[in-house]
């Protein structure tokens, strides 16, 4: 079953809670913010991909997104 935005928005959210302060939790922010706006994780990756974001942080946030997706999908 496909998990919805809110499921990978909240365990975005503990990979964020749980990092220090460096690329991890921006990213997980970053994927975090596109995931809570938005209805699907396709669409979340649109809006990342046209964020004014570094590039280290749009790349990491679009794996933790695909990371996520497939953890949710097979639990």
């Amino acid at each position: 079953m496909t998990a919805s935005n809110r499921e990978l928005a909240a365990a975005a959210a503990e990979v964020a809670d749980a990092s220090g302060r460096g690329l991890t939790r921006r990213a997980a922010g970053s994927a975090l913010a596109a995931l809570t706006t938005t209805r699907t994780p396709a669409a979340a990756r649109k809006v990342l991909r046209s964020a004014r974001l570094d590039d280290d942080v749009r790349a990491a946030a679009l794996d933790l997104i695909d990371q996520l997706t497939t953890t949710k999908e097979t639990s």
